[in-house]
């Protein structure tokens, strides 16, 4: 593997804990490769969470547009007919 996580000191692989590490409990220091991941995995959150409030927010304007013009034009729904039974065919 190219990226190998190490979060074990060398000091617990030792037979016994060395006695400056039992009375400091600091916090170990991520590697770039932990923050990478916490990062990635908060901006996935994030566009989960965007995209649950925006698109029913964008399809509920369209259909406001819709009514607000009167509904969709005849041409538009021809046309769309037009393309559908073009894909169906197989494009001949």
């Amino acid at each position: 593997m190219l990226f190998r996580r190490k979060t074990d000191t060398l000091l617990a692989h030792a037979a016994e804990p060395a006695p400056e590490q039992a009375v400091s409990a600091r916090k170990e220091k991520l590697s770039w490769f932990e923050k990478r991941d916490r990062r990635r995995r908060r901006r996935k959150m994030f566009e989960e969470i965007l995209g649950w409030i925006l698109v029913p927010a964008f399809v509920y304007l369209i259909y406001l547009g819709v009514q607000a013009i009167g509904g969709i034009p005849k041409e538009i729904i021809d046309f769309g007919n037009e393309l559908l039974g073009i894909v169906m065919k197989g494009g001949r």
